[in-house]
């Protein structure tokens, strides 16, 4: 018995040490996202391209966000977490014009993210088909 615990106890600390570096991950990229753009405010000249590029980033880092809750790698908890965080990040308008532009230029790629916003963010890929 204890040992099973101890199995189900290094798994459990394993995921959150995989989940944290995703979290490590997500701060790299918000961080060169200029803050006026974080905070819903206009963007102006060479803030304009860095926030873009930033957010094209971001786009690819959700999509695999996506995959690793699908694959079943991180928990519901967690998953609910950055599905929230998206949520607010695609509600700012800088978000919304890049990933409309993304979108309507790619329309083959982020498909997964395009799923999750299209469920209004109320959704768990490890349930889909």
């Amino acid at each position: 018995m204890v040992a099973i615990y101890q199995v189900w106890r290094n798994t459990e600390q394993s995921k959150t040490t995989f989940e944290d570096s995703i979290s490590k991950e997500y701060r790299d990229i918000s961080q060169n996202i200029p803050y006026n753009a974080l905070i819903g405010k206009s963007l102006i000249g060479e803030e304009i391209k860095q926030a873009s590029n930033e957010i094209y980033n971001y786009m690819d880092f959700c999509n695999e966000q996506i995959f690793l809750r699908k694959s079943g790698r991180v928990r519901k908890s967690t998953w609910n977490n950055w599905q929230e965080g998206m949520r607010t990040n695609f509600s700012l308008p800088i978000f919304i014009d890049v990933s409309k532009e993304v979108f309507e230029e790619l329309p083959d790629i982020f498909t997964e993210l395009r799923k999750v916003m299209a469920q209004n963010y109320s959704t768990d890929p490890k349930e889909w088909k």
